[in-house]
């Protein structure tokens, strides 16, 4: 079993540092753009690129979930843990039940986390 210590470490090394949250922006682009190709390929007809899309996504935001601090205290983690279940749950119903739907719900939570992050990033610079 994992501590969190090793985690921790994990995270100062494989980001050269202590982890903040700037760094998760470039992860939360990432998604949108798998989304996006993923509606793309869904009104065209594309199952295989959609298909990959989703599933580039999806692993992602496992890898993602699994960096996360979600320890006792922890409240932005065990929050991002929290959204990141629920955009796995609209790739799942996008994939499941063709929802393109599920992929605006999908693409409005994530652009919405981007942004609020990205305003208070600005906030604090300033």
């Amino acid at each position: 079993m994992t501590t969190m210590s090793q985690v921790s470490n994990y995270r100062t090394t494989e980001f050269e540092g202590a982890s903040g949250v700037s760094w998760l922006s470039k992860g939360w682009r990432a998604l949108l753009l798998y989304g996006r190709r993923a509606k793309a390929a869904m009104e065209q007809g594309d199952i295989k690129t959609q298909a990959e899309m989703i599933n580039r996504a999806d692993r992602l935001l496992t890898i993602m979930s699994g960096i996360l601090d979600t320890s006792d205290g922890a409240k932005l983690g065990q929050s991002l843990q929290t959204i990141y279940s629920a955009l796995q749950f609209c790739l799942f119903k996008a994939i499941a039940e063709g929802s393109i739907q599920a992929l605006d719900d999908y693409d409005m939570a994530l652009s919405q986390l981007d942004r609020n992050f990205s305003d208070d990033q600005e906030r604090t610079a300033a």
